[in-house]
């Protein structure tokens, strides 16, 4: 006994060929510079883990309460 499954295939959908010409007519340098210009505005948090150090010590100040 053969099981067929019909499934939809995926839709593909087509960007207006101007947004694509655009993109291809940068350099290398332009594009690494949009790149970066585009996370300049997104907030990195690195460091010790301070998000670790305040749930430790909201564990700790249950377990006194």
């Amino acid at each position: 006994m053969e099981i067929i499954s019909t499934r939809p295939s995926a839709k593909i959908l087509m960007f207006p060929a101007a947004a694509r010409a655009a993109a291809s007519n940068l350099s290398g340098k332009a594009k690494f510079a949009a790149e970066l210009a585009s996370l300049r505005g997104a907030r990195a948090d690195f460091g010790d883990g301070w998000y670790h150090e305040a749930a430790i010590e909201d564990e700790t100040r249950g377990r006194k309460s």
